[in-house]
């Protein structure tokens, strides 16, 4: 619904408020604020009321209220002394005071051409061609996961950018021809990752990791009937396929990376304005149509813009995953992809600079690069012929790699149990200790899919197939030991390493190995490689210098678990 009040519109569909037709950023509390007292203009609004729709069950003071008004009236030109909006009614309330007009919005039949423009009349020639895919759901660690598959050809796993709905995206041609000319070669997976579109919703201050939504790919792969694919992953997508094509190369066939990055420019900056931004203007389509100059050149396309926003996540959960991505680093995962790989970047990309592709082409072998003109950086806007030509050409052209178990990335993590060799605690004591070690161990290591490949001396040996299962692994490890009277260090690293008889080796294990030495006991130290990879585990890290280590060129930064 859209409210006109004075010279200011309030659009509740949008989630946007204007003047003279310039957008007026608020914060969303504020907003919510406006809303409730132009929806209940016809009386006075308590201030429990407010601060129990606004903040619901969160404990604020009556000042975070008193400011929300202040920020509200001032937003829609109004003060304390003047009173014109919102008025106080001293020990009651609020009232919402000014005349409103209620806009009624009239619907436009609206066509849209191949890059996405409006022409006003409907063309039923421009209409969706098919019916669109059934959409499906895999339980996944507790969550629904949407995907549909279509198509016949080779596997191939499409994983778009941070927010998509497989359902509306068919509702826009341009993106509708793109998929169907891209099934018009493959068995295509798309899915919706957990937080957005149809799949399962974040709970609030949730945010997904890297590692669980790689394993959400894997699967929507087995429902799928995939055991391997090629993986295209475009946007934020990008960091996710290339975790997938480095631990998992046995799943991965084939890599197209379109449009993205190995090191995210926001790194290590967590208050950027741009944040606060989508949250703020999140369902107005403000975000995409930055990401989509040809799709976002007609009122038509920012109308679907804006609804697709709204139908794949909410803004709070926008913000999050925004946030999430700007966290995220996978360099150092680069040089252990093995499979065949293609890099496809727009020379103008608005949001993400040709560098970035270029980056990409350096560090991963086997590598063919594709530059096109444009600024388009959603994948489905601007001219998309090339690029389809360019994957066609590629997925059916290329021979697959056949995977070999040689080498393979993994998280390995090593632990040394503190004073505790024979000398010191006696013999009879020692094997007690150690059997009580051992055992805690096996059950720790299990319960986060680990692989335990042994004991050496008063340690253990371990991978995983993600950091942040590595380090939730150690923790409970060393607080499942404290009651015991055991007390160990951990040293944890991502790398790859190289598998030998029944055993592991390489440089990756000796950095852990290391890592565990330098650590204090009782304390879990990794390298920057972990910590890089582990955004939204909800873990924290104390900084512990950078250290020279043997067999590496350059000095490691080290961390140690906050937990």
């Amino acid at each position: 619904m859209r409210y006109r009040f004075g010279e200011v519109e309030l659009d509740t569909d949008t989630y946007e408020l204007r003047s003279a037709e310039e957008p007026i950023d608020v914060e969303p509390q504020v907003f919510d604020v406006l809303v409730h007292l132009l929806s209940h203009r016809e009386r006075v609004v308590p201030k429990e009321e407010l601060l129990d729709t606004v903040w619901g069950n969160r404990f604020v003071s009556e000042s975070a209220l008193t400011t929300r008004i202040k920020q509200a009236r001032q937003a829609v030109g109004d003060s304390g002394q003047a009173q014109r909006v919102i008025k106080t009614v001293y020990g009651r309330g609020y009232r919402f005071v000014a005349d409103v007009d209620e806009l009624v919005a009239v619907p436009v039949p609206v066509a849209f051409d191949v890059a996405g423009a409006g022409s006003g009349d409907v063309d039923e020639g421009d209409a969706p061609f098919e019916p669109v895919p059934p959409t499906r759901y895999v339980v996944n660690d507790g969550a629904s996961i949407a995907y549909q598959v279509f198509g016949s050809g080779p596997n191939l796993v499409l994983i778009e950018g941070y927010t998509t709905n497989v359902e509306v995206q068919w509702e826009h041609p341009s993106i509708a021809r793109f998929l169907r000319r891209l099934a018009s070669f493959c068995r295509v997976a798309v899915l919706d990752k957990r937080g957005t579109g149809l799949s399962e919703r974040l709970s609030r201050g949730e945010a997904p990791s890297l590692e669980q939504r790689a394993d959400d790919v894997r699967a929507v792969m087995d429902a799928a009937g995939m055991p391997r694919a090629t993986v295209f992953g475009s946007s934020e997508g990008g960091s996710l396929s290339v975790l997938l094509a480095a631990a998992h190369p046995d799943r991965v066939e084939r890599l197209i990376l379109h449009g993205t990055w190995a090191r995210h420019p926001w790194l290590d900056q967590p208050e950027r304005p741009e944040f606060g931004a989508v949250e703020r203007r999140w369902g107005t389509g403000w975000a995409l149509t930055q990401l989509a100059d040809s799709m976002a050149g007609t009122a038509a396309g920012r109308r679907f813009l804006g609804r697709f926003e709204r139908q794949a996540a909410t803004p709070g959960t926008a913000r999050r995953l925004v946030e999430l991505m700007s966290a995220i680093d996978v360099t150092a995962l680069l040089p252990s992809i093995a499979a065949p790989t293609l890099v496809v970047h727009r020379r103008h990309d608005a949001f993400y600079g040709i560098e970035h592709a270029r980056d990409l082409v350096a560090a991963i072998p086997n590598t063919r690069f594709l530059e096109l003109p444009g600024t388009d950086h959603f994948l489905f806007s601007g001219d998309t012929a090339p690029i389809l030509a360019a994957v066609e050409e590629f997925v059916i052209g290329t021979a697959p790699v056949v995977p070999t178990s040689d080498r393979f990335l993994a998280t390995v993590l090593f632990a040394d149990i503190v004073g505790s060799t024979a000398a010191d605690v006696g013999d009879t004591r020692f094997a007690r200790l150690f059997d009580d070690f051992a055992a805690t161990a096996r059950r720790c290591i299990e319960r986060h899919r680990g692989r335990l490949f042994g004991f050496s001396g008063d340690g253990l040996l371990a991978t995983f197939d993600g950091p942040g299962r590595a380090v939730r692994a150690a923790c409970d490890l060393r607080d499942a030991l404290a009651p015991l009277g055991t007390e160990i260090r951990v040293g944890v690293h991502t790398a790859e390493i190289e598998r030998r008889d029944d055993g592991i080796a390489g440089v990756g294990v000796h950095v852990a190995r290391r890592l565990a030495e330098l650590a204090e006991p009782g304390s879990i130290w990794v390298s920057r490689t972990v910590t890089d990879l582990v955004a939204g585990f909800g873990l924290a890290f104390a900084a512990r210098g950078e250290h020279s280590i043997e067999g590496l060129a350059q000095p490691l930064s080290l961390y140690e678990v906050d937990v």
